[in-house]
């Protein structure tokens, strides 16, 4: 059976559904229409199409399925069972496809070949149910629980991606030139090892002196120093999709610049959720539901930032850099923190758990200091990958893409939608890192279409700016290189946050002007 395309628009009385039937000969004959309260079935071989609403219909005589001459396409007009009841969202076409069987209990549902995916088990429903519910009081502390062995058992498959789904894509794409990714052996590094891993490549890979030339630049370079780095200007842009929200606020009443924006998808946007989305159901746990919301935070900071720094025109490394930046793509890292009983001595580039002393208590030390809220942890790690990997990397550009972030979510769920659809384009057209859509930005943004809710968005995003307000300089180090030891060549290594190492660059760049 085909899914066909299909448009919905409502007056007062009737839902108007246009269904294309391309290469089909109408007969009348063969269309069937069913109508069981809130699921509507369309069927003319072999084109099968489901869809379910958030409000009943009703079968009766003013129910009707004709021919439009010249487009195509079939008009059903469905009856509404309440006249002037307005249908939510008829536009998120993935949502509207029905994904449970009609009569089914709870306990019965099962998944139906390809286009269902029942995760984790029904006993979870109503909890599950309870967490999309959730409004302002919303919890974004994801609950540290310590490892046992059954854990470590339970580790030993190594999956990885939406929900912890899939094995064997990131290893083929390795040998095929995947850049982004951080881990030495994706396929056999467990979750705890892929965010050791993850913190170790973000202290490796940050360069103290381009830090602290970029730094010096841009407070002190002359007009062509700056004009090359061109940081000035990037710094002066905002991404397109932040401009057109903060337009839409202008022209808001006061007592409506925090409502929410209203978004009409575009025929491109509609096709790619139709054709390059799954259709499944997603039966998650409560603490991946929230982990799937800071998914899609850094996912969004890497987005803007990316925007921001090629200044809306996207070039052949936008992809990487989305990619780099974005902790759960790179590292393959979903838990971001560490649980207590995993925070020993950290791993060298190879993976060796065999380092000095000197590296083993600075690290410690600074594990003490971890942030105990996901969602700082989240803006912290993006921060440091911005400093570590990008060509241009300026803590004030980092804190406008966390910034241009948080309007986006400001903006409500469709905005985010369609950041997200933008991204999941990107990737689609890349030969090599198409995988991370495979893995997770397939079922991350079906998800977010079909159970993403608005106000838990709202939620996220006053979260997301008091973190902002509170954050501090001092709260981004990094372990860099101290010493080495003449005798034994072992290195000596040392905590230094942002505000330290702005701090020695003046120092420095003051002794080289008076010299």
């Amino acid at each position: 059976m085909i899914t066909p395309r299909f448009d919905i628009e409502q007056d007062d009385e009737f839902l108007n559904i246009k269904i294309t039937i391309n290469n089909v000969r109408f007969s009348s004959s063969g269309v069937e229409v069913n109508i069981n309260e809130n699921v509507l079935i369309f069927h003319l071989s072999p084109y099968y199409l489901r869809l379910r609403f958030d409000h009943n219909l009703v079968d009766d005589e003013r129910a009707t399925a004709n021919f439009i001459p010249g487009e195509s396409k079939i008009l059903i007009k469905a009856p509404k069972a309440n006249k002037g009841e307005v249908f939510a969202d008829l536009d998120l076409h993935t949502k509207l496809l029905a994904r449970i069987n009609i009569g089914d209990s709870i306990e019965d549902r099962k998944p139906q070949g390809s286009l269902i995916e029942e995760v984790s088990s029904g006993d979870n429903r109503e909890k599950i149910e309870d967490i999309a519910k959730l409004g302002e009081d919303f919890d974004w502390e994801i609950e540290q629980v310590e490892e046992t062995e059954h854990d470590e058992l339970l580790s030993q498959s190594f999956k990885y991606g939406f929900n912890s789904n899939y094995l064997g894509l990131i290893g083929v794409s390795v040998s095929n030139g995947n850049d982004i990714n951080d881990l030495n052996d994706p396929e056999h590094t467990n979750a705890i090892d892929r965010t050791k891993q993850r913190i170790q490549k973000e202290n490796n890979g940050f360069d103290d002196e381009y830090f602290a030339s970029e730094y010096i630049t841009y407070k002190y370079g002359t007009e062509e120093d700056l004009d090359i780095n061109r940081i000035k200007n990037i710094l002066a842009f905002k991404p397109k999709f932040v401009q057109n929200y903060q337009d839409w606020v202008n022209q808001q009443s006061p007592e409506k610049a925090n409502d929410i924006m209203p978004l009409e998808f575009t025929e491109t946007e509609h096709k790619q959720m139709a054709d390059n989305l799954p259709r499944k159901e997603y039966i998650l746990a409560p603490e991946t539901i929230k982990l799937n919301y800071i998914t899609i935070l850094n996912v969004l900071f890497s987005f803007n930032f990316e925007n921001i720094e090629n200044e809306g025109d996207h070039t052949s490394e936008s992809v990487w850099t989305i990619g780099k930046l974005t902790p759960q793509i790179a590292g393959l890292d979903q838990q971001l923190i560490l649980p207590e009983s995993a925070k020993e001595e950290p791993k060298d580039e190879n993976g060796n758990e065999v380092l000095m002393k000197e590296v083993t208590s600075a690290t410690m030390e600074g594990e003490k200091k971890q942030p105990e809220s996901i969602i700082k942890t989240a803006i912290i790690a993006g921060i440091k990958r911005s400093l570590c990997f990008p060509l241009h990397r300026n803590y004030e550009l980092s804190k406008k893409a966390w910034e241009s972030t948080f309007q986006i979510l400001k903006g409500g769920q469709r905005l985010v939608i369609r950041n997200l659809l933008a991204v999941h384009e990107l990737f689609r057209f890349h030969d090599v890192y198409y995988v991370y859509n495979k893995c997770l930005l397939d079922d991350l943004v079906a998800w977010f279409i079909s159970q993403g809710n608005e106000t838990v968005v709202r939620s996220l995003a006053l979260e997301l700016e008091q973190q902002l307000l509170n954050l501090t300089k001092d709260d981004i180090a990094f372990e860099c290189l101290a010493d080495v030891d003449m005798e034994t060549g072992e290195p000596s290594m040392e905590t230094v946050t942002i505000s330290e190492l702005e701090v020695l660059s003046e120092q420095m760049y003051n002794e080289s002007v008076a010299q």
